[in-house]
């Protein structure tokens, strides 16, 4: 097993790579370097990042662009309150970037601003001779496919990171492929299919634990201790969504994924042409909230210090 690092809380992890740390293409005249913050300074709110630490890399142009057209409505959506106006947490900081951003973020979904994008579902249906309609109505939402792209980008760039060569000042990529099992909102925590990525992966090898921007950002990599080719990954962004799943060996995480639990679904309604089926959200008490939590004999500050294996 190998050492943990612990490194400082309130100083940057700089690389000097010399390849795009997200499609791994060399740098040059023909492909321009960026610098990159990979937590994303205006992905989490104004000044959480302050004296704190981040991890900072070269990605080129194409990668650097879309990782942060992706954050663009990611952040402002994680930060919006819900159908009942409750916000994922009570800070003034959520508060205050959502009046700064959900005017001027473009929801991808809508086109609109993320402030005039609640969306509406109509279900029309016949009970014997009479007829209904009922209009939902939903706060912004982000596209999964949006939020599985993001986590690929910061799992790519903190992998990157822990398998960097200083001499060759290049680093190295997951064989095989990534495969993300689910995303959930603050209040579908505790659903069945988390619990069961949380109970599975405990006692794996940790590889990454980076906790940053005052909680904001939230990454825990761990390797399989059989299974050297399949690693875990879970994602939270402003307290708000967490994002898991796999990455490695497609076959060995099949066979991982087989036992997980299905999402439970409830039929409100079905015709020959159309279903409409809804999910009861399992909510997570804080007490028994410990999928960011690693045990260790390591003494320290969990919510500012990066650890690599």
């Amino acid at each position: 097993m190998s050492e943990i690092i612990v490194l400082p809380p309130n100083r940057a992890i700089v690389l000097r790579n010399k390849t795009c740390a997200y499609c791994g293409l060399p740098f040059g005249p023909n492909l321009p370097e960026t610098k990159e913050h990979v937590i994303g300074r205006r992905f989490v709110p104004l000044g959480s990042l302050a004296n704190q630490w981040n991890l900072i890399l070269y990605a080129c142009e194409g990668c650097n662009g879309d990782k942060s057209d992706l954050e663009d409505d990611i952040s402002a959506i994680s930060m919006m309150p819900d159908e009942l106006g409750q916000y994922a947490i009570d800070d003034p900081r959520i508060k205050a970037e959502v009046a700064r951003k959900a005017a001027k973020s473009k929801s991808r979904r809508t086109g609109k601003a993320v402030a005039d994008s609640r969306e509406k579902f109509e279900l029309n249906g016949a009970w014997g001779p009479a007829t209904f309609t009922f209009t939902l109505t939903a706060p912004a939402q982000i596209d999964e496919m949006r939020l599985y792209r993001l986590a690929h980008y910061h799992f790519r760039g903190f992998f990157y990171w822990t398998s960097y060569e200083r001499e060759s000042n290049r680093g190295g990529f997951v064989p095989g492929g990534f495969f993300p099992l689910a995303a959930a909102r603050r209040s579908d925590w505790g659903a069945p299919h988390l619990r069961w990525f949380k109970d599975i992966v405990r006692n794996w090898d940790v590889c990454v634990h980076a906790i940053g921007a005052d909680k904001f950002f939230k990454l825990l990599v761990y390797r399989h201790p059989e299974k050297a080719a399949v690693w875990s990954w879970a994602l939270e962004w402003n307290q708000s969504i967490r994002v898991i799943g796999f990455a490695g060996d497609e076959k060995m995480i099949a066979s991982l994924v087989a036992s997980a639990p299905n999402k439970q679904m409830h039929l409100l309604h079905e015709t020959e042409k159309e279903r409409f089926a809804y999910k009861v959200n399992s909510p997570l008490a804080q007490i028994v909230d410990d999928l960011f939590t690693i045990v260790t004999e390591i003494e320290t500050d969990e919510a500012a210090v990066p650890r690599a294996r």
